[in-house]
């Protein structure tokens, strides 16, 4: 399944729902975003969250980063979130992810692909 959206391209592959943000939306607009993110969980009967941000544009705040952290807390707590950023997106003290994992979400930022979904990988493997 792949659809989108003005402001995000969505996938499911194997139970991973892969959202691609595109824009400022996710920043500017932090409630309707996560709101649709949640969204897009329930109906695909998602298990693990993909969100790539790379394509988001700066700048980014200190308050955006709590605010995507408390936001995340707010809607994501029901399926592990890997986030793919670029380095120049990160705050190096990962306070969104701070924000997020104390509000109950699990939540891990990475700046490759690859690593996302290896991380992910985990949390799709059948439990005995």
């Amino acid at each position: 399944m792949t659809s989108s959206t003005t402001d995000f391209q969505f996938e499911l592959v194997s139970h991973c729902l892969k959202i691609r943000a595109i824009g400022r939306h996710l920043l500017d607009q932090k409630e309707e975003a996560f709101r649709t993110m949640a969204a897009a969980i329930e109906d695909n009967a998602a298990r693990v969250l993909l969100v790539d941000i790379r394509e988001v544009p700066g700048p980014y705040t200190f308050m955006d980063y709590v605010g995507l952290g408390e936001h995340a807390g707010r809607y994501l707590c029901r399926v592990p979130v890997a986030v793919v950023a670029l380095a120049s997106q990160l705050d190096p003290d990962r306070i969104g992810k701070v924000v997020a994992q104390n509000r109950g979400a699990n939540v891990e930022v990475f700046t490759e692909p690859a690593d996302a979904q290896g991380w992910l990988q985990k949390y799709l493997v059948p439990q005995p």
